[in-house]
């Protein structure tokens, strides 16, 4: 889904994906609602030092104006919380792409993913600490604030929820900070990837127990949190899986250099018979030795007929794949190909084109090696995408 970026912060592109958009409102909603205020009140009685009286949260638009307050603050820790991931992963020299908030929380996006167990479980602890810092931080304002009972509300909402997050984000489970502790923890003494598998398993084994509480007490939100788990837990280990298959690998090895092209200028019916006759249906434009964009049948298909023999392939082509370098590494490639979301890369050698890999490329590659056994005692999990 789409993102926005929004700025930055010490130099990490900070974005906002759409599904954050449209659940804002709706946290700022479920906060303002009587009953959950009068809920949350009764826990921020329990640490704040003065009474917070819930009638005068109810007058006017106060509850509303709280709710939205609560929301925004909730996802500004929510932020400090992958930047406590970032700031320490810098301290280990691994480069922060970007931060993205979404529906789930944050993530910080790292260049290169440490196997170094010590560096995962120190960058891993990071985020926790961070929000046990904004939770005692929001506690300590509660003996500086004047007693409005509005503002007492909101700074001990933030307290509690921020010690929340830091509890939650430390069960086991991926993709949630715990999870890649456990995993950090078991890689002292066997390898990352079975290290992954173990921790991976554990973390569906939690999100399962998730789910039957959520049923039980008959909460959606948390049944979707559980969902996610699941899911995410069985991605991590793939990914790791895969990572493991590739590496050492280069997208030189994996790329095919045998790549049919059309030239800009050539017509749309040119193009449909050359696609009868060699097979293909998605060719790179070129122009020189560089590619321009890509044409595929399915585009070409919506230009008319009587259209055809003018109609140009510079007209109707879309933009140019990704690139990347012949000695890119090859997970770093697949990695790239899904942030795409298309179906193939173009590789580059000073800007020449000197070939192209494609999603099948990928899966070919990978049961190829799975098949000569390199990643031996380890089967996959739950196969590939």
């Amino acid at each position: 889904m789409r993102n926005f970026e929004i700025g930055s912060v010490t130099g990490i592109p900070v974005r906002l994906n759409v599904t954050l958009l449209v659940f804002l409102p709706v946290l700022a909603w479920l906060v303002s609602r009587p009953e959950q205020m009068a809920q949350y009140a009764s826990l921020v009685e329990v640490i704040s030092p003065h009474p917070v009286d819930v009638a005068t949260l109810q007058t006017g638009y106060t509850a509303e104006l709280i709710g939205v307050a609560a929301a925004v603050g909730l996802f500004v820790g929510v932020l400090l919380h992958e930047l406590g991931h970032s700031w320490t992963a810098r301290r280990y020299d691994i480069t922060i792409t970007s931060i993205t908030l979404w529906i789930f929380g944050g993530l910080a996006r790292m260049e290169d993913l440490p196997e170094d167990w010590n560096v995962e479980f120190y960058v891993a602890l990071a985020g926790p600490a961070m929000s046990v810092l904004v939770g005692v931080g929001c506690y300590a304002l509660l003996f500086v604030v004047p007693p409005e009972p509005a503002l007492l509300f909101l700074v001990g909402w933030l307290a509690v929820i921020n010690l929340t997050l830091a509890a939650f984000n430390m069960l086991p489970a991926f993709p949630m900070d715990g999870g890649r502790v456990l995993r950090a923890l078991l890689a002292r003494e066997r390898p990352y990837a079975e290290a992954t598998r173990t921790a991976a398993a554990v973390g569906k084994g939690m999100a399962v127990l998730l789910a039957v509480v959520a049923v039980l007490l008959l909460a959606p939100l948390m049944l979707l949190v559980a969902m996610f788990v699941y899911v995410a837990a069985g991605a991590e280990s793939r990914a790791t899986v895969i990572r493991d298959l590739l590496r050492g690998m280069t997208a030189r090895e994996l790329m095919s250099s045998d790549v049919r092209t059309v030239a800009p200028g050539a017509t749309v019916a040119e193009f449909l018979e050359r696609v009868v006759t060699e097979r293909t249906v998605a060719y790179p434009v070129m122009d020189g030795e560089t590619v321009t964009g890509l044409v595929t049948l399915d585009v070409v298909r919506t230009v008319p007929r009587e259209r055809r023999d003018s109609t140009t392939v510079a007209d109707v082509m879309g933009a140019a794949p990704p690139t990347v370098a012949p000695d890119a590494d090859a997970f770093e490639a697949l990695r790239a190909l899904s942030e795409s979301r298309g179906d193939r890369l173009l590789v580059t050698e000073r800007g020449r084109f000197v070939g192209q890999i494609t999603s099948a490329d990928f899966v070919t590659a990978i049961e190829v090696l799975q098949g000569l056994g390199r990643n031996r005692g380890l089967d996959a999990p739950d196969g590939y995408a």
